[in-house]
C-alpha cells in the first residue's frame, strides 16, 4: 500500500490484487468524499495515484422548453 498526502489532507492508497487476474484498486480519501478505481496494472495505478484530483461540475445543457 502506498499513501500520498496532499496539502488538502487528501490520501491515496494503492491496493495490490489479492489473486492473480484481479485488478489493482486505487482509493482516494478527501474532504469531498471517497473514490475507488480499479485498474489493470501497477503502472496504471501509480499514474492514477500521482494525478492531482480535479473537481468537475456538470451542468444540464437543456433549457427546459419543448
Amino acid at each position: 500500500m502506498r499513501l500520498t498526502m496532499g496539502k488538502n489532507k487528501t490520501k491515496t492508497a494503492i491496493y495490490h490484487p489479492p489473486k492473480s487476474g484481479m485488478p489493482y484498486l486505487v482509493v482516494t480519501v478527501s474532504p469531498e468524499g471517497v473514490t475507488a478505481t480499479a485498474v489493470a496494472s501497477k503502472d496504471e495505478a501509480r499514474i492514477l495515484a500521482s494525478k492531482k484530483a480535479l473537481k468537475v461540475e456538470v451542468q444540464d445543457a437543456t433549457n427546459g422548453t419543448s
